[in-house]
């Protein structure tokens, strides 16, 4: 009784969901992790020709889920507003929207170029907010309740070294999910964050290698190691799921206890 109680609260059974990034780090554990929780649809924003979108797919397909890739460049907001037309004129329903996609560029303050601004904005804040607002009209057209989760980051509360536009994007996602939210609660449509802290992916494994660096962070966290990117999946899961429905406007930190030292 008590497992099915759990797995129908919590089920995402019929739900569609897209998501930006999937094939990256974290991303893919994200869209693999919905596609558990019965999500029967993964709709997968990502750059042409992306070499591990193969995999991904295999993957959702595997769990008994269909798979459906949608290419753009996050970069540009014209390209990714034609990217959302495409998913509506395929049929595509809209349940889930995680915007996951992000990038980084390490260097300290004094070395940061326009280029490095123009790139880390376009992608890590315009392109999630293309991606809420086109996502969002589509479900008020339809009438439709919703989730939108955006995957932030632990520097949008502490800024590290080196990190200053990254961190600066970071704390802009946050100031857009509370203002997405304000205007759409009512709607029905829940908006709300996740701020990971230190996880081993592909962007960070040069960090977790390097053993002064790694010292130094891991000086940072109570838990006293790196996170994997499943550890994220109880915060979307709980986010995305029907269990949720008065909570919106937030940001879940899973750090390992980093915001509250």
């Amino acid at each position: 009784m008590e497992a099915d109680y759990l797995q129908q609260t919590f089920s995402l059974g019929g739900k569609t969901a897209v998501v930006t990034g999937a094939t990256g780090g974290l991303g893919r554990s994200l869209a693999v992790a919905l596609a558990k929780a019965g999500a029967s649809t993964i709709v997968s924003i990502e750059i042409p020709n992306d070499q591990n979108s193969p995999d991904l797919e295999a993957t959702i397909k595997g769990l008994g889920r269909s798979f459906l890739r949608f290419e753009c460049d996050l970069a540009n907001n014209a390209d990714l507003r034609s990217c959302y037309a495409k998913i509506w004129e395929a049929g595509v329903i809209p349940d889930i929207l995680v915007n996951c996609a992000g990038v980084i560029r390490r260097k300290p303050c004094e070395d940061a170029t326009d280029d490095d601004l123009d790139l880390l904005f376009a992608v890590n804040v315009k392109a999630i907010y293309v991606s809420c607002q086109e996502f969002g009209r589509k479900l008020l057209e339809l009438n439709r309740p919703g989730k939108i989760i955006n995957i932030a980051s632990v520097t949008a509360f502490q800024a590290n070294k080196n990190t200053s536009i990254y961190s600066s994007t970071k704390g802009a996602v946050i100031q857009m999910t509370k203002a997405f939210s304000n205007e759409w609660a009512s709607k029905g449509i829940q908006v709300n964050a996740i701020s990971p802290g230190f996880m081993t992916t592909p962007m960070t494994v040069e960090y977790a290698n390097d053993a002064e660096v790694n010292a130094y962070l891991m000086g940072r966290v109570p838990a006293a190691r790196w996170g994997v990117p499943s550890d994220l999946d109880p915060a979307l899961l709980f986010l995305a799921s029907p269990v949720n429905t008065f909570t919106t406007g937030v940001s879940i930190t899973v750090d390992g206890g980093f915001c509250g030292k």
